[in-house]
């Protein structure tokens, strides 16, 4: 069993946190992301977020796994999260969104944008009343010591509960300097933290085709000793401004830990009908992530008279060292899922780790045009060297990977009428695929880098006040899963076709809208699904998914503002491979839809303003699983409360 379980579900686990809990984000008192949302397709402003897509679900992909992270635009390869205090807002682009952005990627690209230069000095408390009853406090400074230099900061010690029952402690600084040199902006910013304790999320694995039902919110399935820790430090600095006349630069260098000290992951594997388990520990050794990335870009701009051209040309590169393996299984037998099952905490004897690397760089050149008027044009290529090995820590034994494609991406726009436009894109891209996990013959084995490639067009209508926006997209990428031998390899393709709409804007004066809607037909092919293999359809992937949310503008005191956020997600299958006494279907999740209500109150004495931000999300407490990985599932997040209130003063 260990062979079956270690590697997958220790990838799995920190899959399953992501979706329990993302990154503690903190917000200023002015911020509101549904006002700043350009579209339906993904923002987040501090502790909020609108739309459809996230940096972890972009048209069924992970544009962030894929490795198409920006800071201020420039590229960097991410192993841990932003602090809040370094990162002011997220976007995720996609369509419309990108067709002026160079070297866009098919699976979209996460923007990430940190605080600007601070203009006046000052400082901001924040005060959270988490979800489910943990806390979250933070401190930021701001400090120019004049109009070319400045710092920022902050320090934040967080208490975090989920719905699965466990919690979580940590802390954080961050320090950021702004030193303007002539027309050039140097920004050196270093953050760091750690988890200092991070109970076990328990894992269900579902691969026999039976759910089991879903534990009441709160209660807590792991060990009491099962608590890892960790420590992460995200530094760099960027480098932007003018040259020469129209001739500028941007660039910038980055380094990204996610170093374990420890790490469990408690695992509950269903076997029968009445939800009879075998339940295991799965303990980690220390193991280093770490990634340093950058880019260099310079930029030519010519033109006049509603007529503009920028010309890029630039050097972009990753060197990420990953560490896996050298696990220890602990066996607990058979136990009713629901039932806490706690056993003495035990010695541990790990073995080596196994230590994987990847060195990826790329030269790039591109054109980005528009005519006023007229419409845009977007052309791009890359050259692309692709370099992975993973060492094994038990034999010493190395598997290599090499890629060296040609890489391009190309959009046109047609503003059809002031107020319509349409575009046509296609992407092709490299990305790592990682490793093969723990239950395959050639387990922890670097898999090769893959090609991936979009087509995509849609419409888009300015009515004034707003905006909606009509794509179509269709994705392909090499597809893996097991063979009959249960080595991890391709067995055909991914392919994620579909529609998506946004509506975004203002209505009747008070009322501001950001909604979105994606239909899709995600379906694999190829001889793993001739051979019965795998199933017809991606794990974890719906073919319906809705969003939408409101802010109302009242008269009452405080400026009170009524949001609410409604979320639909349509069918998923959790398992991979078909499952026979499902009649040769894969096992499939219900429907599944929320209703979050709160309010947004500011109050402005002088220059001290305070916000009060509540929410109530999921109001009806819809119990329901999710997929985070083929045959494993964890709860959706349930019933909780937030409470927010930041002082800027």
């Amino acid at each position: 069993m260990f062979s079956k379980l270690t590697r997958r579900l220790a990838r799995v686990a920190v899959l399953g946190a992501i979706f329990l809990a993302s990154q503690v984000h903190a917000q200023n008192a002015n911020d509101n992301v549904l006002t700043e949302s350009q579209d339906a397709f993904g923002t987040q402003v501090g502790l909020e977020a609108t739309g459809t897509y996230t940096e972890y679900d972009t048209r069924g992909f992970s544009p962030l796994d894929a490795g198409n992270s920006r800071i201020d635009g420039i590229y960097f390869d991410q192993v841990w999260n932003l602090p809040s205090r370094l990162r002011r807002s997220t976007a995720i682009r996609v369509g419309f969104s990108a067709v002026d952005t160079p070297f866009v990627a098919p699976t979209g690209l996460v923007d990430q944008q940190l605080h600007p230069l601070p203009k006046e000095p000052g400082n901001s408390l924040i005060f959270n009343r988490y979800w489910y009853g943990g806390y979250f406090n933070e401190w930021e400074y701001r400090l120019p010591l004049n109009d070319r230099i400045a710092v920022r900061g902050g320090i934040g010690y967080a208490t975090i509960g989920q719905s699965d029952g466990s919690d979580g402690r940590s802390f954080a600084a961050t320090l950021r300097g702004f030193a303007r040199i002539g027309d050039m902006e140097l920004s050196p910013f270093y953050s760091f933290g750690e988890n200092t304790h991070d109970e076990a999320k328990p894992l269900v694995v579902v691969s026999s085709g039976y759910f089991p039902k879903v534990p009441p919110n709160r209660k807590y399935l792991g060990q009491e000793w099962s608590a890892g820790s960790r420590d992460y430090v995200n530094t760099g600095a960027t480098l932007k401004g003018a040259v020469a006349g129209n001739l500028s630069f941007r660039g910038g260098i980055f380094r990204s830990i996610g170093d374990r000290s420890s790490n469990f992951t408690e695992i509950y594997d269903v076997r029968t009908p009445d939800s009879l388990s075998r339940h295991y520990v799965l303990s980690d050794p220390e193991h280093d992530i770490r990634s340093t990335s950058g880019e260099g870009m310079f930029v030519l701009r010519m033109g006049g008279r509603g007529i503009n051209h920028r010309l890029f040309a630039g050097y972009r590169a990753r060197n990420r060292v990953t560490e896996t393996g050298g696990s220890q299984l602990f066996d607990f037998g058979l136990v009713p899922f629901g039932i806490r099952d706690l056993h003495p905490r035990p010695e541990f004897s790990f073995g080596q780790a196994n230590r994987g690397r990847v060195r990826q760089s790329s030269w790039m050149a591109a054109y980005v045009g528009s005519i006023e008027g007229v419409g845009h044009v977007n052309i791009g290529v890359q050259k692309a060297r692709y370099r992975a090995s993973i060492r094994n820590g038990e034999t010493g034994d190395v598997d290599r990977t090499v890629a060296d494609p040609w890489l391009y991406n190309a959009a046109l726009m047609f503003e059809i009428s002031p107020r319509l436009s349409a575009y046509v894109a296609t992407q092709r891209g490299l990305e790592d695929s990682g490793i093969a996990p723990g239950n395959a013959t050639n387990r922890d084995e670097q898999l090769p880098a893959v090609r991936s490639s979009q087509y995509e067009g849609g419409v888009r209508w300015d009515f004034g006040k707003g905006q909606l926006v009509v794509a179509a997209f269709q994705i392909t990428k090499p597809y893996f899963s097991f063979a009959a031998d249960r080595e991890f390899v391709v067995l055909g393709d991914q392919r994620h076709r579909g529609i998506e709409a946004s509506l975004a804007g203002q209505f009747v004066d008070r009322l501001g809208v950001v909604a979105g809607v994606v239909l899709m037909d995600p379906k694999v092919t190829g001889p793993g699904r001739e051979a019965g293999l795998v199933g017809s359809r991606p794990t974890g992937v719906p073919k319906v998914f809705g969003r939408v949310d409101l802010n109302y503008r009242t008269d009452l005191p405080g400026d009170l503002v009524l949001t609410g956020g409604f979320e639909y997600r349509g069918r998923k299958p959790a398992t991979a491979a078909p499952i026979d006494h499902l009649g040769g279907r894969q096992l499939m999740t219900d429907p599944f839809w929320t209703l979050d209500l709160g309010t947004r109150q500011t109050i402005r004495i002088n220059k001290t303003t305070l916000a009060v931000r509540m929410i109530v999300r999921d109001i009806f407490d819809d119990a329901e699983w999710h997929p985070v990985a083929p045959d494993v599932v964890v709860p959706t997040l349930r019933r909780s409360l937030l409470i927010n209130a930041t002082i800027d003063f």
